[in-house]
């Protein structure tokens, strides 16, 4: 029973001089490291853009959860299979983009990544033009880095 007490008081004075979760910062972003990812996320808007699923497939773990504007979640799988298939583009497809805004890589072991973005175009005739932020999460998997989670939310004007 004095043995237990002992332990267990050891431990609560350990966990109360370790930090909180919370209160961990994150590593100040490697340059290199946030220079690929950077450029990931560009590859990821265009892909998007363009509904490249050859792209996408690359870029996307396949145990990648996405969860969208509206709270739907999808995996890999079903995104993937929503896409339209290969055509040429058409005029209206031309006129879409999307510009990362700001894109703010912060280093937690793994690595999150938040984006702003504008995305432009046509829906039929109906231009827009609608503002998104999204949390990215990349993960090193097998020597490169691949998108695990990804959470978007439209910005409200």
């Amino acid at each position: 029973m004095k043995r237990m007490l002992v332990v267990a008081l050891l431990t609560i004075a350990w966990a109360s001089h370790a930090p909180p979760q919370a209160e961990r910062k994150a590593t100040p972003s490697n340059g290199r490291v946030e220079r690929q990812l950077i450029e990931l996320e560009r590859q990821l808007s265009d892909a998007l853009v363009k509904e490249d699923a050859a792209i996408l497939d690359r870029l996307w773990s396949d145990d990648l959860v996405f969860t969208f504007p509206n709270g739907k979640v999808s995996g890999k799988v079903q995104r993937l299979a929503g896409l339209k298939p290969s055509t040429p583009p058409s005029q209206s497809d031309s006129e879409a983009s999307n510009n990362n805004d700001q894109v703010k890589v912060h280093l937690y072991g793994n690595t999150a990544v938040t984006v702003l973005s504008t995305w432009k175009g046509k829906a039929g005739t109906q231009e827009y033009t609608d503002r998104y932020q999204a949390t990215h999460v990349w993960v090193k998997q097998q020597g490169r880095w691949r998108l695990v989670a990804a959470h978007v939310s439209q910005v409200k004007k």
